[in-house]
């Protein structure tokens, strides 16, 4: 546990490293690879999330192009249609509405056809003042009117619920 978190903790993982082995100079003498534990990734794991990668990848260009346009000022504010062939329209859907964290866009619709094509649009909806997100529902809590219903739960209620990222 202790290699593990040294890159991230240093000073407390190099102090409790030299209280359990008292004769080793430095834990960052060692590599912490052969600990790590099998993280599942199964060949059909890797090939679906090449597939969305090469999507995200296509998508920050469509982003870039927009931007350099005047049609969006960040990604946030724009929102992403998808039309997906087969195999790789169920990579994509299988993160259901986390797909746009991923892409880091307000919102990321996948829809199935024979060929790939990615549309961005500037959203059309409110911006959050807190996560900067554009949802339909800023402004429905009357409490707190500059914020979306994924903060205001996060916030005041018993938080969204996120599956994958």
């Amino acid at each position: 546990m202790l290699k593990f978190m040294a890159p991230v903790l240093s000073f407390t993982a190099e102090e409790a490293w030299r209280i359990i082995h008292p004769q080793d100079a430095s834990i960052f003498v060692h590599t912490w690879r052969k600990e790590v534990a099998d993280l599942g990734l199964t060949p059909e794991f890797v090939a679906k999330w090449d597939i969305i990668r090469s999507y995200r990848s296509e998508l920050l260009k469509r982003l870039e192009e927009a931007r350099e346009a005047g049609e969006i000022g960040s990604s946030l504010q724009a929102e992403v249609d998808i039309v997906a062939p087969s195999g790789e329209y169920e990579a994509l859907t299988s993160l259901g509405d986390d797909l746009r964290f991923v892409f880091i866009t307000s919102a990321a619709r996948v829809t199935q056809g024979t060929e790939r094509l990615i549309r961005v649009t500037r959203s059309a909806q409110r911006k959050c003042e807190r996560c900067w997100h554009y949802r339909a529902d800023v402004g429905s809590d009357a409490m707190h009117a500059g914020l979306c219903g994924r903060c205001v739960a996060n916030l005041f209620g018993p938080g969204e619920p996120r599956a994958f990222a």
